[in-house]
């Protein structure tokens, strides 16, 4: 609701009349009218999405109808009837108000073909976003005039009593008259310094983008939900008392040192179903402990700033072995399938011995890169376990294979569901397994019997297999088959991209066995994927984009001077991210493909209007310089009313924005540049283009 507040107030304080201000706004709820309308006839949801789609889109919405009006505006000031300016003044626009829509729509509709959960978010938000645009379309194109005919009137502020409106009015009629006057004559110099202003665009571009490797990047944004988890590991073998005593301490530390809390709690031992669906280790040894913060609105310290401390306090805890302490709403990332830690390294190899070194290596190096905390490696511990190597020959020989040894030794050490057992329509599995007495000790192994199918004999084990104690991993994990170790870590005041770089350079030095593989999974792999996807979702929107400018145009050539505008929208893209500390990531990047087919709208009215103005006969400095002076307004009316829209978003810093906020800081940074660029390098380009390379191709023909 500020978003669209503010967007009412821009175009009041550019229009300073109840009556055109009136008739834009009401462009506002009749567009997000229609997508609630949608929304019912869909069967979908008002939730996150759908909202955020509204609040990106509520600035937009607008921007149709101001050029309508405004032109419609400024016939009924050159003496036209208000009928005849309504009909003449939306024609004149219509084609161009299409394009424009259109333009941003085919940037959204690729979306939908995103794969997996992006697809699903992002693919929501296009439908709502699109419906939208198009009904704000619709909306300027026939409510808009129809309103424009009845109500509106020109007003000579000149023949009114003097007032503070009237004062204010005139005030604010010589700012924009000096704001056009300054204009005009930048253009102009523009103009007569064609090599410069383009020499200049490119070379700034060309810095923005050096400054690309300052910029941090990540999967997602991580939220400030409040949300705190805490999974202590103690010595394997640790008494559950003496792992108690551990949560206790624990639970002083949040209680005396995180006033910030609503509510802690621990808790010990095994409660493997619930642990193993949030990605934690459970166990007698280990301590899972959590805390939910107060709003974020209300506290001083972000969540991993409170994380960060507890891990100096925990720390200093003896017998603490490992501490991972994850902030956010673990929900939502087992929702996006980022349930590990933000930075994961895979060691993919058979050897035991091969892949515990290397991974003990890359764990020395990750401890050593700054923002890295939590390091662990997924096998780093072994447990104490009794090995049973069967001889295979010896048992084939006996009639015995590796499928009824297995069976038969899990029979006797877990046990195997023998019957069921029914009782009042409940029924229950009954499970047989040798008692502890008969299975404590070697001995007791060695003289277990394995009955052979074949001959129906019972084979005591020691006969066909080896046994001794040794120690093993607590798990093995397995990746095409072959065994993987991970090691991962969180990142604290640091973008996991950054600490990837890092890693990889340290990497550069390290030699590991000849068959050692090594990868970067988790949410490098996942951001791959997704910059790719996102890469080509860019490329097929800009040419999409292309395709309907040419068919407005009626030209292949006239579209580029449009396109060759779009990479310096770049500039404030990087410009924004770099000020604001945002880090690239998958919504920034929605926010750049956006911004395609957004920044292209005041460019397609202005050279539309230039076409027009040269259709008439006015030479080419005549026709961009008038074209400009009179699409300064609504050019700088679409403009501020959808960075009012943007605005609130972008300087977002309630709980959960950290989700939104990079779209909104990279459309608001791409929008201020571009419109730079729209008023002074689209019409400079516009110029050489007429001037050399038409005139070039004319004397072809």
């Amino acid at each position: 609701w500020l978003g669209i507040a503010l967007v009412i107030l821009v175009v009041w304080f550019f229009l300073r009349q109840f009556s055109p201000s009136a008739i834009i706004a009401l462009t506002i709820p009749f567009s997000l009218l229609i997508a609630f309308i949608y929304l019912f006839l869909s069967g979908r949801t008002i939730n996150t999405i759908s909202l955020s789609s509204l609040a990106i889109v509520a600035g937009m919405v607008v921007d149709n109808a101001i050029v309508v009006v405004d032109n419609i505006y400024r016939k009924m000031e050159r003496g036209n009837r208000p009928q005849e300016a309504a009909i003449f003044g939306t024609q004149e626009m219509f084609l161009s108000i299409s394009a424009s829509t259109l333009t941003t729509v085919v940037v959204f509709l690729p979306m939908l073909f995103l794969p997996g959960v992006i697809g699903i978010m992002f693919g929501e938000m296009a439908v709502i976003i699109t419906v939208t645009l198009l009904g704000s379309l619709f909306t300027a194109a026939t409510f808009s005039p129809m309103l424009c005919a009845k109500w509106m009137h020109v007003v000579n502020m000149a023949d009114r009593n003097p007032s503070l409106f009237a004062r204010f009015y005139n005030l604010s009629e010589k700012m924009f008259k000096s704001w056009e006057e300054f204009y005009s004559k930048s253009l102009g110099w523009c103009l007569r310094h064609k090599k410069v202003v383009i020499f200049g665009f490119l070379g700034a571009l060309i810095l923005s983008i050096f400054l690309v490797r300052f910029i941090g990047n990540e999967f997602a944004p991580e939220e400030d939900t409040g949300d705190m988890r805490l999974n202590i590991q103690l010595p394997l073998g640790t008494r559950l008392e003496e792992t108690d005593k551990v949560a206790k301490r624990i639970e002083e530390i949040l209680k005396n040192d995180v006033p910030e809390a609503e509510f802690y709690y621990s808790r010990t031992g095994s409660t493997p179903g619930r642990s193993r669906a949030m990605g934690q280790v459970s166990g007698n040894n280990v301590v899972t402990a959590g805390a939910k913060l107060i709003s974020k609105t209300k506290r001083t310290r972000s969540a991993e700033t409170v994380a960060q401390d507890l891990r100096k306090k925990i720390k200093n805890i003896p017998g603490v072995l490992k501490i991972d302490i994850s902030t956010g709403n673990p929900i939502g990332r087992m929702i996006t399938g980022m349930g590990g830690k933000a930075v994961q390294i895979e060691i993919i190899g058979h050897s035991f011995e091969d892949t515990d070194a290397a991974a003990a290596k890359i764990k020395d190096a990750l401890e050593n890169i700054p923002g890295a905390v939590d390091v662990e490696v997924s096998r780093e511990f072994r447990q104490p376990e009794l090995k049973i190597e069967i001889d295979r020959e010896k048992a084939a020989s006996l009639g015995l294979n590796m499928d009824v040894i297995a069976n038969s030794l899990k029979t006797y050490i877990a046990g195997s569901s023998a019957t069921k057992y029914r009782e009042k329509g409940k029924t229950y599995d009954v499970y047989v397994r040798l008692e502890d007495s008969s299975r404590r000790e070697i001995e007791d192994i060695e003289n277990l019997t394995i009955v052979s199918p074949l001959t129906q004999k019972q084979i005591r084990l020691s006969n066909i297999a080896r046994i001794y104690e040794g120690f093993g991993p607590l798990n093995i994990q397995r990746q095409n088959r072959e065994r993987v170790v991970q090691v991962e870590c969180n990142a604290y005041k640091r973008s996991s991209g950054k600490i990837i770089e890092d890693m990889k350079k340290a990497m550069q030095d390290m030699v590991f066995a000849k068959d050692i593989i090594i990868n970067f999974g988790g949410e490098a792999e996942e951001q791959k994927k997704a910059f790719r996807d996102l890469g080509l979702l860019l490329l097929l929107g800009i040419i999409l984009v292309y395709m309907i400018m040419a068919a407005q145009f009626e030209s292949l050539l006239d579209p580029f001077i449009i396109m060759f505008s779009m990479p310096f929208t770049f500039i404030g893209v990087i410009l924004g991210l770099l000020f604001t500390g945002t880090t690239l990531n998958i919504i920034s990047y929605l926010g750049a493909i956006m911004l395609m087919g957004i920044v292209v709208n005041n460019a397609i009215v202005l050279i539309s209007y230039i076409i027009i103005l040269r259709a008439r006969g006015l030479s080419v400095y005549d026709a961009i310089t008038n074209a400009g002076r009179d699409r300064l307004r609504p050019v700088l009316m679409t403009t501020i009313t959808t960075l009012a829209g943007l605005l609130p978003l972008a300087l977002s810093s309630g709980e959960g924005s950290e989700t939104w906020k990079p779209l909104g800081v990279t459309m608001f940074g791409g929008l201020l540049v571009s419109t730079l660029i729209t008023m002074l390098f689209v019409p400079t380009l516009y110029a050489v283009f007429e001037s050399r390379i038409k005139k070039k191709g004319a004397k072809k023909k």
